[in-house]
């Protein structure tokens, strides 16, 4: 059985304008919730097959 996750970006910086999604940085929480992401996604045995990023 194929399963899909869908993952949403961490916590992005909106300090900058005019910087479109892709090259928005991480802000303060994104930087601390994203090792959080990684673990819950290895201690679930989920491996990504591929990234979709728009």
């Amino acid at each position: 059985m194929k399963h899909l996750t869908l993952i949403r970006h961490a916590k992005s910086s909106w300090k900058e304008e005019g910087l479109s999604d892709f090259d928005r940085p991480l802000n303060k929480r994104g930087k601390n919730d994203l090792p959080l992401l990684c673990e819950r996604l290895l201690q679930a045995k989920i491996t990504p097959d591929f990234f979709v990023i728009q």
